[in-house]
């Protein structure tokens, strides 16, 4: 997490998410902010045209940062709900 360019290995792929239009992506809130798994998956798949919605988990912090730092690293997706779940 401290190094913001890590890209952790993902195993396995979607290998339909072209037939989707919105794209949930779920995580747990590490360090205020979507873990750098998050950025892989992104990076993984072009989503051009999908609406992105996020999920997150945490024990002290809103879904608001880690969905405000995704909007910042990737703008030229479409952002939609944003949800945290207790």
């Amino acid at each position: 997490m401290k190094d913001k360019s890590s890209r952790p290995a993902i195993q396995g792929k979607c290998d339909n998410i072209a037939d989707y239009d919105t794209v949930w992506i779920g995580f747990p809130i590490w360090w205020y902010t979507a873990p750098t798994i998050v950025n892989t998956f992104i990076e993984a798949y072009n989503l051009s045209g999908k609406t992105l919605n996020v999920f997150a988990t945490s024990g002290g912090s809103t879904v608001d940062g880690s969905y405000n730092d995704l909007k910042k690293a990737y703008p030229q997706y479409k952002w939609g709900e944003k949800w945290l779940m207790n």
